[in-house]
């Protein structure tokens, strides 16, 4: 009876750690080109995280930029829109659960979606052009100057194949995300290199939103 009771409460124990998992299990830090830090986003169930992260004030909006000629051809296009309002197509009860759990209650807050094309394909792209490419937009205006309350979605085409520092996309990592200033700014950004399967793309993408949007390091939403 007593080695019943023990295991019992082993398993409680198990599995209240997995459902309060650290920060360090869902993302990674780690060095960047201009040696500052980025995050990788780690493989993660949606409901194991509802403990993770800081609890969220306030609606979080998604910018999203399709990086690369690539995203003209219409196949590519028609992906646009599930990717582009990652929280409003959550619709498992256990994943609305966890959204609930993060503070995330809106999922209909406002999103905002355009295609940069006129990026030079069949090449690596480090993460300092990523933010070349975001400020450029904010200093053009095809970008509205950056907000508190944005994470910065950068889709890029087959063509773009990411590096960030000496670690190399779809090797060591799916996505990741990091900060930078940008016109007064601190600037919030997910960097995530192609999948060619949507399904996997999708959820690729709402998890490394979710945890950029509840990062211990992450945004002061005002």
């Amino acid at each position: 009876m007593k080695l019943k009771l023990i295991l019992l409460i082993m398993i409680a124990i198990a599995a209240t750690t997995r459902a309060q998992e650290r920060p360090d299990e869902v993302q990674q830090a780690v060095t960047n080109d201009d040696g500052g830090k980025a995050f990788i986003v780690k493989m993660f169930q949606l409901s194991s995280v509802v403990k993770f992260g800081q609890p969220i004030a306030g609606d979080i909006e998604q910018h999203s930029i399709f990086l690369g000629g690539g995203w003209a051809d219409a196949d590519m296009r028609a992906r646009e829109p599930e990717l582009s309002r990652l929280l409003l197509n959550v619709r498992g009860h256990t994943q609305l659960d966890a959204l609930e759990g993060l503070g995330i209650k809106n999922r209909f807050a406002p999103t905002f979606s355009q295609e940069k094309l006129d990026i030079s394909g069949n090449r690596n792209v480090g993460d300092l052009e990523m933010q070349r490419v975001l400020a450029g937009m904010f200093k053009d205006g095809t970008l509205q100057q950056p907000r508190a309350a944005a994470v910065y979605m950068l889709f890029l085409d087959p063509g773009l194949h990411s590096t960030l520092g000496a670690l190399v996309a779809e090797k060591h990592y799916q996505a990741y995300h990091a900060f930078f200033n940008a016109s007064g700014a601190r600037v919030h950004y997910v960097v995530l290199p192609f999948q060619p399967d949507p399904q996997v793309a999708r959820q690729i993408a709402l998890r490394a939103f979710i945890v950029a949007a509840t990062s211990p390091a992450g945004i002061a939403l005002q």
